[in-house]
């Protein structure tokens, strides 16, 4: 084994240099560290730490707890997930859209954002699709 030096890139206040909106089940935050040299686990970040304005926390935390609460939708397989649920799920999808937007926006151009790891412009298929 070799004593290499990490090649993590943080700017020099500790911030990471790239973060993503994701979601998983049990997550304690939608912001992932994505920097680039950062190995291993995942490494979350708290969005008040990163100096987002505090209204745009407060979305956040709300958009999560809400995308907790409704996880269960389109993890089981009976009963099937309800039109009301479906609804939800898309509005979440474009409240998380308009979200890294404005993470981009408070952060620019220091730190890059994305969406489920992937630049904002080529946003994945919503999970809530038919």
């Amino acid at each position: 084994m070799t004593n290499r030096r990490s090649r993590e890139q943080r700017l020099p206040d500790g911030r990471p240099t790239v973060v993503s909106l994701d979601w998983d089940y049990m997550y304690p935050s939608v912001l992932v560290d994505r920097s680039p040299g950062l190995f291993g686990s995942v490494a979350f970040v708290d969005p008040a730490e990163l100096g987002l304005p505090p209204e745009l926390v407060s979305r956040l935390e709300s958009w999560w707890d809400r995308q907790e609460m409704l996880s269960g939708a389109f993890h089981r397989d009976q009963p099937p997930m309800s039109e009301v649920e479906r609804r939800l799920g898309k509005q979440q999808d474009r409240e998380l859209l308009t979200l890294a937007y404005d993470v981009r926006q408070a952060l620019a151009p220091d730190v890059e954002v994305l969406l489920w790891g992937r630049p904002l412009e080529e946003r994945p298929r919503s999970w809530w699709s038919d």
